[in-house]
């Protein structure tokens, strides 16, 4: 380190330590490029039958007003979610999934992350990545081993040896596939998806720890109280 670097960074410190500088703001392009350096990142998720996986592949944050003295950020996740049967994937596509949350910033853990998080809607990117396995491969992997051969043939007899409401369930999903439609797998799996991004949201492990190793860090380490959103700007406080 340089000596000039040496004497601007000891001044800084005074001056925040003194109450001189009791904000600075960071851009959230800063943020952006910081948050996706780690990712992709993979999160898998239960389903009935069988399993999923969330990809967050990128985030993009912006700032908006809920009234004129209030802002919260705006999250969207460029993300892969897939649907796997047996070990092979049926469902494959690329969405973007808004969340509107509210910067949070722990003195504690003198960590950052996201507070108050809300899944705003889920809008499908159909491209050459997305695609539907056949409905009619997929009894294999979603039905019990007696059924498979009384797939094809009428339901009222499985209806008569599993139960109306186990057959039902299994032949709904099934259609959902059947249909051809992503827009339909997505509604269905939506409160998985939903759940599963407001439990990364929550995740302390998931939050950013300030790297002591860097001035500016270091510097809100020691004396940082919070984080807001103030005329389009989010701001780390030091008093």
């Amino acid at each position: 380190m340089s000596i000039s670097i040496a004497i601007r960074e000891t001044i800084t410190r005074l001056l925040v330590r003194f109450g001189q500088v009791k904000s600075a703001p960071v851009e959230l392009s800063e943020i952006d490029e910081m948050i996706n350096n780690w990712l992709p990142e993979k999160f898998e998720i239960a389903i009935s039958g069988g399993d999923s996986e969330l990809e967050i592949l990128n985030i993009k944050l912006d700032i908006f007003d809920v009234t004129e003295n209030q802002q919260r950020l705006k999250v969207i996740l460029f993300c892969n979610f897939k649907v796997k049967m047996n070990g092979s994937v049926i469902f494959n596509t690329h969405l973007n999934a808004e969340i509107n949350a509210d910067p949070d910033y722990s003195v504690e853990s003198k960590s950052v992350g996201v507070i108050n998080a809300e899944l705003i809607k889920i809008d499908l990117i159909n491209d050459k990545d997305s695609f539907i396995k056949d409905a009619s491969n997929l009894a294999n992997g979603i039905l019990p081993t007696p059924l498979k051969d009384l797939f094809n043939i009428a339901l009222a007899s499985s209806t008569a040896i599993f139960g109306e409401e186990v057959v039902s369930g299994m032949t709904r999903y099934l259609s959902i596939y059947n249909s051809g439609s992503q827009q339909k797998i997505i509604d269905y799996h939506h409160q998985d998806i939903e759940n599963k991004i407001i439990d990364i949201s929550n995740d302390s492990e998931m939050r950013y720890v300030m790297d002591e190793a860097e001035f500016e860090e270091k510097l809100f380490a020691d004396y940082g109280k919070k984080i807001t959103l103030e005329n389009n700007q989010l701001l780390f406080y030091f008093e």
